[in-house]
């Protein structure tokens, strides 16, 4: 069902975002919000309980979708038999990537709020949680590789944490940077084959 919004949610929404993506969190003023959109305080406070929440109506849906969809990337490959994940990975992979980077620049403010605004929020530890899925899954590929008579380089968990770490640091650098959609294409493109290079040494696959 979709949710219709009034004006005034949407004069709220707008003016939240405006102020959000100038100061971050922390400094955004619901009364700078409040004026900007043409309302009082307390109609602000009518919709949404404070801060957090009014900024948490901006970025939440879009964290929770992209996360989603990304464990669902995660899981589709993990039932791919071994033979298989070991056949497909880079191309599993580097679709799966372009697919959430679609999503990404769908709803670039979000993400903008989400990696370069959230701080002193909950959000804040968003690409935590991706890395964190990350870790587990290259896991999970390393096992298969062992089982399927590979002998993939021994591999420290903070190994995997600092690469996983850097993958999806580099990938948000696209929203940090304002790029526009074809240079990020192009841009993750590059970073997913050096990525995909130094996980083959490491694994032994060539």
């Amino acid at each position: 069902m979709e949710i219709v919004l009034t004006d005034t949610q949407i004069k709220i929404l707008k003016a939240g975002r405006e102020e959000f993506l100038d100061k971050g969190y922390i400094k955004a003023s619901l009364r700078t919000i409040a004026k900007n959109a043409g309302v009082s305080t307390g109609a602000i406070y009518g919709l949404y309980r404070d801060k957090m929440e009014l900024f948490s109506s901006l970025v939440e849906p879009y964290a929770t979708d992209f996360t989603n969809n990304y464990l669902v990337k995660q899981e589709e490959f993990k039932a791919l038999d071994n033979k298989q994940q070991i056949e497909v990975m880079y191309n599993y992979s580097t679709n799966a990537l372009q697919e959430l980077l679609d999503y990404i620049y769908l709803h670039f403010d979000a993400f903008k709020l989400l990696i370069c605004c959230s701080a002193g929020t909950k959000y804040e530890k968003f690409i935590h949680t991706l890395v964190d899925v990350e870790c587990k899954s290259t896991y999970s590929f390393y096992n298969v590789l062992k089982k399927e008579g590979y002998s993939p380089q021994k591999i420290s968990e903070n190994l995997v944490h600092i690469l996983s770490s850097a993958y999806f640091a580099a990938i948000f650098e696209t929203v940090e940077h304002d790029m526009d959609k074809d240079e990020a294409d192009e841009y993750v493109s590059q970073i997913t084959s050096f990525f995909h290079a130094g996980w083959e040494r490491l694994f032994s696959l060539k």
